[in-house]
């Protein structure tokens, strides 16, 4: 407590017995003097020290409460500024909200909006924590993508949260296919931050071809946006170049800009094994 909240809580609380002391002694004092002295003591008193107390307490009292309307406004001004910077994130995210609403509703496909409330804490993003989980229906290995293409799949699930791993996890492994001539490959990470797409030797891929889940291995439905594939790896880069050709791939979404996403609701059309006839319906419109 500082001193001036301590003066003012004293004030209030020994008020009464101030009061009564103070008459005590001025009493007092009258009783002893005659009527001149009477006269001289009033005007001594109200010149040299009632007037100078009355304006030192009321200059007093003036700071204590400018001192405590300034705490009230400081509090006031803290908790203003906070909800002024909650209303400007609500600001700005209004517009990805409303946009991932119309994609929702531009698709057929069954999707749950999630927020992504953790990442992992390497130097590298290659996982992520969403604030669904099995009481929402979310299980293991369901698609995990934005408006712009897929960013990952779920590798764990808990009742209120999932573990989601991305397309920059060296572990991770999709079978695309390009859009233009149907050409299949796979992409994977091929260091941070970096996606490769290898194809078989021959294949008719070019710079530029928007690279699509094929649907193959029972966890991404087929016709997924995944990304472009961009230039080719120089004859020094190549591993078994007689083999398989390899193209760098520009994602469609920037894995360290996402803050909300789709996970993607599985069907039983799309477990492996199932005949394609019967898959084909499981693609975006």
């Amino acid at each position: 407590m500082n001193i001036l909240e301590w003066l003012r809580k004293a004030l209030t609380v020994w008020n009464g017995a101030f009061s009564f002391l103070l008459a005590v002694v001025f009493s007092g004092a009258l009783l002893s003097l005659d009527l001149s002295g009477k006269r001289v003591f009033h005007e001594v008193m109200i010149g040299t020290v009632l007037f100078p107390v009355q304006a030192v307490l009321s200059r007093f009292d003036g700071t204590v409460g400018i001192y405590g309307e300034n705490r009230r406004l400081t509090r006031e001004n803290a908790a203003l500024r906070a909800e002024n910077d909650w209303l400007r994130q609500m600001y700005r995210q209004a517009p990805r909200l409303a946009g991932m609403d119309r994609f929702q509703q531009s698709t057929s496909l069954r999707l749950k909006p999630v927020r992504v409330v953790a990442q992992d804490a390497g130097r590298f993003q290659t996982a992520w924590v969403i604030d669904l989980g099995e009481a929402d229906s979310i299980r293991v290995n369901m698609p995990v993508l934005t408006s712009r293409g897929v960013v990952g799949k779920t590798i764990k699930t808990y009742p209120g949260h999932s573990l989601v791993q991305l397309l920059s996890d060296p572990a991770f492994k999709v079978s695309v296919l390009s859009d233009r001539s149907r050409a299949r490959g796979i992409l994977e990470a091929d260091g941070p931050e970096r996606l490769v797409a290898r194809f078989p030797a021959g294949s008719d891929v070019a710079r530029g071809d928007t690279l699509m889940t094929t649907g193959l291995g029972g966890v991404f439905p087929k016709g997924l946006r995944v990304g472009a594939a961009g230039r080719e790896i120089t004859r020094q880069e190549k591993e078994n170049q007689d083999v398989m050709r390899s193209f760098r791939v520009e994602s469609f979404q920037r894995l360290n800009t996402v803050e909300e996403a789709f996970v993607l609701i599985k069907k039983d059309s799309w477990e492996l094994g199932t005949p394609p006839e019967e898959a084909q319906g499981d693609t975006l419109p």
